[in-house]
């Protein structure tokens, strides 16, 4: 099984390394890309840190990420799912056609998609959020609800996830171990203890 994972320039650390390795702990082959890069370039992560006492987020860079596929080699039809991190890479991939037809495509198929954080700029900016209901980053309410569906708000601290059909979203990478537990099951994984 092969899974799709979005990436770019300042993605969240996080939320990119760990369904990363909970997924190659599966055995599920994932293909980590970005347009207009290749195989063994690298992308720069960041951390953001929540602060209460800050009025938005803290960012600095982490370190490089090495993507493991080339973005313009991948072929649709080969992935069961998609994953899209969030940070800021969002922000501006959102505007590039190929990626918003990348998650259209999983879209038309009911294929399993997780978004954490900012990713859900990108399904917004796909329309392919309109009569449904997603969680992320409360700094993306907006957006979500500008893409025509009802944004279920958590705690960015929480470890909350929200799942709709094909879809399971939360609001930031302390959520990323059940974000991921329920992802896995929309790919039909079976996991036995």
């Amino acid at each position: 099984m092969k899974v799709l994972l979005l990436a770019g320039d300042f993605a969240e650390d996080y939320e990119l390394y760990a369904p990363l390795k909970a997924l190659e702990m599966l055995d599920i082959d994932v293909h980590v890309v970005c347009p207009d890069k290749k195989a063994g370039d690298t992308v720069q992560t960041a951390v953001h840190v929540m602060d209460s006492s800050l009025q938005t987020y803290s960012e600095r860079p982490d370190h490089p990420f090495e993507l493991t596929h080339t973005f313009a080699d991948i072929n649709l039809a080969d992935y069961a799912g998609l994953v899209i991190p969030g940070g800021r890479f969002p922000e501006y991939q959102r505007y590039d056609k190929r990626v918003l037809d990348i998650v259209k495509h999983f879209f038309a198929r009911n294929l399993p998609v997780a978004a954490i954080c900012h990713g859900v700029q990108i399904l917004a900016a796909a329309g392919v959020l309109k009569d449904r209901t997603c969680s992320g980053l409360h700094l993306c309410k907006i957006d979500v609800e500008a893409g025509g569906a009802t944004f279920v708000e958590y705690d960015p601290e929480s470890k909350n996830v929200h799942v709709e059909a094909n879809l399971v979203t939360a609001p930031a990478y302390p959520a990323i171990g059940v974000w991921m537990r329920e992802f896995i099951k929309l790919l039909g994984v079976k996991i036995q203890m």
